[in-house]
């Protein structure tokens, strides 16, 4: 059996010998949404923090449309309850949908819990934004 090798310069390589071996751990980018709300359009982890505006900020998502397979995870720094708005869709596309109950918990808008590292990862199936797991509690409104 071959030993398999990750390194961020080769990717996955074959080598003699056997077992896996990470040299290096494949990391993101991490964005910070931070002075305003304001619109996103690439998947990615961004950390929210309103401590310069006053009050939650609103992150608005791209359409599910535009990033099927997209995954991206959000995380408060702020004690604000910063929230996700699915405002790039029709007017009254539930686009976020819970995972919790089989997607029953269906909004337009998706808060975090006002605290600090509160968070939430998302996966676009194409036509909606799919919780995959959260940290606190998460609030679905809108129609």
């Amino acid at each position: 059996m071959p030993r398999v090798v990750y390194t961020t310069a080769r990717g996955l390589t074959q080598q003699r010998g056997a077992g896996v071996s990470l040299e290096t751990m494949p990391t993101t980018t991490v964005r910070t949404q931070n002075t305003s709300s304001g619109s996103i359009t690439f998947p990615g982890v961004y950390t929210i923090s309103s401590s310069i505006a006053a009050g939650p900020l609103e992150t608005i998502m791209p359409l599910a449309s535009a990033v099927p397979g997209g995954v991206f995870t959000f995380r408060n720094l702020s004690t604000d309850a910063n929230f996700l708005t699915g405002s790039a869709e029709a007017a009254g596309t539930r686009v976020f949908r819970s995972n919790a109950d089989g997607g029953l918990t269906r909004g337009s808008k998706l808060a975090l819990a006002a605290g600090i590292g509160n968070s939430v990862t998302l996966i676009s199936d194409g036509l909606n934004f799919c919780v995959v797991t959260n940290s606190g509690s998460l609030t679905f409104s809108g129609i």
